[in-house]
């Protein structure tokens, strides 16, 4: 067996020439995965992260510094790996530059070198490979992994499908190279290892992780937890590949082209869900009960940042504030009558690209949380009832985006995710409701009226994250999110 491959951390632009860093100043901003507008932001070099034996590849972490955006330990971090080569000729072409994420070519005080996106480079995702899984391979078989391609399509980290994993699983596997870095264990880390050790078989297997240690140190491969503190940071995650898998948004999109009944699929989904949901209260255990002032003030925060963004919103305003208001007396109510909603590890974003339709059923995945929101809320405890207002909300997506003519699938697909969430949640979560859309639901301690005030209230949240993040970076899908608005504040 070989050893672990030592993943090097070094302070600030160490073995980055400043060339390279005003190429990334340029070529950044393009990447779908840029996680801000890039306007009026700079990029300041962190750290630098090199694998022991591999001489090309060099990962930038770079601090995102621009008005509005936070300073210190709560920066906002990119990870950039890159593929460095010597040039002879600065003008060679070459004739698969695209396939291999060329960036650019720049002259420094030792030579020219090329510079590409190790994103999508093979010896990029060798060295993550490696470091990730040591065990699986020894050097000479694990010179190239064989059949290798990055998922194209729109995401906020890049991923990499491995056909087969060389003394690993026999299965293949999927590489995540992390592309924003928040301080401490990872989401997309911590629970699909949980559910695996837990033995849940609705997450991809999990299999290693890249662990990024303190500078200076050399950190060890595979190991999620990194000792009693922790890693300072994750940079990769390594996961069974699901064989014959569609991704379950595509999957949906293609049944609301053709007004095919997506009913069937919808519900197993939902008992998929309330499975997962119970087994990560097992695996992770239960969170606190729920404070309703602070849960509101949440909500009420989120809103207001919408408003702020979005001038489109303003019409709503006035109907947000009522639900909230409503809300927050019901919770109230709650509090002061002495019944306890209890809160627990949950996916928190939660929709159909998230999941994987196979010969097996669903599969699970992407547990980071919603990548704008503060690494702090996406990692807190929260209600299950989120998680069934994201699938609620990409529902509505698929038919908008496969524009289905039956003006009756979605309510269709809707009722049968959450008649599947309802059967499979059991008795013991509570009273039935009937949240958005006429469709019913349990999982909630709640009486009907303030779950189905909840669920609507959670559906408008994420609605508002939606028209946020579509009017900065697809227009065009703004119109989406809004309809829903007005049709949850109307119903």
């Amino acid at each position: 067996m070989s050893p672990a491959r030592p993943v090097h951390v070094s302070p600030g632009a160490a073995h980055l020439p400043p060339e390279v860093l005003r190429l990334l100043d340029t070529w950044l901003p393009a990447q779908r995965w840029y996680p801000v507008p890039a306007e009026g932001v700079t990029h300041e070099p962190w750290l630098t992260v090199t694998f022991g034996g591999v001489a090309d590849v060099v990962v930038a972490l770079l601090r995102l510094v621009g008005p509005g955006l936070a300073a210190g330990d709560e920066s906002l971090v990119i990870q950039v790996p890159l593929v460095l080569t010597p040039t002879a000729e600065p003008e060679a072409d070459t004739a698969d530059t695209e396939a291999a994420g060329l960036i650019g070519t720049v002259t420094t005080a030792s030579g020219t070198a090329t510079v590409h996106d190790g994103g999508v480079h093979p010896a990029a995702w060798h060295a993550y490979f490696t470091a990730a899984l040591p065990a699986a391979c020894e050097p000479e078989d694990c010179a190239e992994l064989r059949g290798a391609r990055r998922i194209s399509g729109e995401q906020s980290n890049t991923s990499v499908v491995l056909p087969a994993l060389p003394r690993a699983t026999g299965r293949g596997g999927m590489l995540k190279i992390l592309r924003t870095v928040a301080l401490g264990p990872h989401p997309d880390v911590v629970i699909p290892e949980a559910l695996t050790r837990a033995g849940w078989d609705g997450v991809p297997h999990f299999l290693g992780a890249v662990e990024l240690p303190a500078p200076g140190a050399a950190g060890t491969a595979g190991d999620a937890h990194g000792g009693d503190a922790g890693p300072v940071a994750h940079l990769a995650v390594l996961s069974e590949l699901v064989h014959e898998a569609t991704d379950g948004f595509e999957l949906a999109c293609a049944y609301a082209a053709r007004d095919e009944d997506f009913g069937e699929q919808a519900a197993e989904l939902g008992a998929v869900v309330a499975h997962l949901h119970a087994a990560l209260r097992d695996a992770l255990g239960p969170g606190p009960a729920l404070e309703p002032a602070g849960f509101m003030g949440v909500l009420r925060r989120r809103a207001a940042e919408a408003f702020a963004d979005v001038p489109a919103l303003a019409p709503h305003r006035a109907g947000v504030t009522a639900l909230y208001d409503a809300l927050s007396a019901r919770l109230s109510a709650v509090v002061e009558r002495g019944d306890v909603v209890p809160l627990q590890p949950i996916h928190g974003d939660l929709h159909l690209g998230q999941a994987l339709w196979s010969p097996d059923g669903w599969k699970v995945l992407d547990f980071e949380g919603e990548p704008q929101r503060p690494v702090s809320e996406r990692t807190a405890p929260d209600l299950p009832l989120r998680d069934v207002a994201g699938l609620l909300r990409s529902l509505d997506y698929a038919a908008a985006v496969g524009q289905a003519t039956d003006p009756h699938w979605v309510s269709h697909a809707q009722i049968s995710f959450l008649e599947g969430y309802r059967q499979a949640s059991g008795e013991a979560h509570g009273e039935t409701v009937r949240p958005v859309d006429g469709a019913t639901s349990t999982g909630s301690p709640l009486d009907v009226g303030t779950a189905e005030l909840l669920l609507r209230s959670l559906t408008v949240d994420k609605a508002l994250y939606e028209v946020v993040y579509e009017f900065r970076h697809r227009p065009a899908w703004t119109h989406i999110p809004l309809a829903a608005v007005d049709r949850v504040l109307s119903s």
